[in-house]
């Protein structure tokens, strides 16, 4: 009966570790003035933006769902 419990507390600590956390890749790319670059990743669910001075955006990026811009 432990070792039932103990995965039972497994399965529902596990899932909550990963809430906060998305890895989103393939960004739309927008130059913006002063060498800068807009990267937006989307979903269905989510959208973030990111800024960076490279020539190109990251291919795949990890945001916190709290930062969500929708």
């Amino acid at each position: 009966m432990k070792i039932i419990s103990c995965i039972f507390m497994m399965l529902l600590i596990s899932p909550a570790c990963w809430a906060g956390r998305i890895t989103m890749s393939n960004p739309d790319e927008q130059e913006l003035q002063g060498g800068k670059r807009l990267c937006v990743y989307s979903n269905i669910i989510y959208t973030f933006t990111y800024v960076t001075r490279s020539q190109s955006c990251p291919y795949s990026k990890t945001f916190d769902t709290s930062e969500n811009e929708r």
